[in-house]
């Protein structure tokens, strides 16, 4: 019955035993009864879940050779993250290729996951790969005999990620702009300009090192999600398997 219907009420299931069987259980005795069966089907919560859709794999192959790889916490009872690879489409489309929910952004749940994205659904050569500077993305990715380093795929920081840390530090939205500015270049001609506007700046202005302690070492975080993260912050309180229903059934 808990095959069929997850959902099954326990009122329901201690009336089937007792139907069956003539013997009348306790409520929690069919409860963890119902735990074990559901762990024996779906997995424990303890386990990690990875997951992709054939059709998001075959699309990839006609896509850009770049990926946007994030994580966002989940807070229903049991916690958790769910990892997450985007491609996007020559029109800037974005497309969610495989997922994963896994206890925390860990070294080994990220490894874990770069492992079975490489094998099952993103082995072309070539591929870029666009993230936050979390050092266990950045440790997975450099590992040592890694097939996501060069000359296998490439490695690069999110600007929008490196534009947020830098306002933490230097509280100066001119500045930001200047850095995001310089970040979508595509001449060294140009990113020299932008850095001799950074130059003309005064340094006591962005600098903690040359404002003469006046800014107390004072900061005020301002983290930027990722643009995916929106739709799919809703995914925040339910459990695996709803997450992947949701998912399959996203209109992306």
């Amino acid at each position: 019955m808990v095959k069929f219907d997850i959902t099954i009420n326990i009122k329901v299931l201690r009336g089937s035993v007792e139907n069956h069987f003539g013997y009348k259980a306790s409520y929690k005795k069919v409860w963890l009864a119902k735990q074990r069966v559901i762990a024996r089907i779906y997995g424990d919560w303890e386990e990690s879940v990875f997951w992709t859709f054939s059709p998001c794999v075959e699309a990839f192959k006609h896509y850009k050779p770049l990926l946007s790889i994030d994580g966002t916490h989940l807070y229903g009872k049991y916690g958790g993250t769910l990892l997450m690879a985007i491609a996007q489409d020559g029109n800037a489309n974005i497309l969610p290729i495989a997922f994963a929910v896994v206890e925390g952004e860990t070294k080994e749940a990220w490894a874990s996951f770069l492992s079975y994205l490489r094998e099952h659904v993103t082995p072309q050569p070539g591929i870029l790969v666009i993230s936050d500077r979390h050092k266990s993305i950045d440790g997975t990715l450099n590992t040592e005999g890694s097939l996501w380093k060069p000359p296998h795929a490439f490695q690069a920081f999110c600007t929008r990620h490196i534009a947020s840390n830098f306002m933490i530090h230097f509280k100066n939205k001119d500045l930001k702009k200047v850095l995001i500015n310089a970040a979508y270049l595509k001449s060294q001609h140009e990113l020299a300009y932008y850095f001799g506007r950074l130059e003309e700046m005064p340094r006591s202005q962005w600098a903690q090192y040359a404002d003469e302690g006046r800014q107390f070492d004072h900061t005020s975080p301002n983290p930027s999600s990722p643009p995916y993260n929106r739709p799919v912050i809703q995914l925040g309180t339910i459990i695996v398997k709803s997450i992947m229903s949701w998912v399959s059934n996203m209109g992306w």
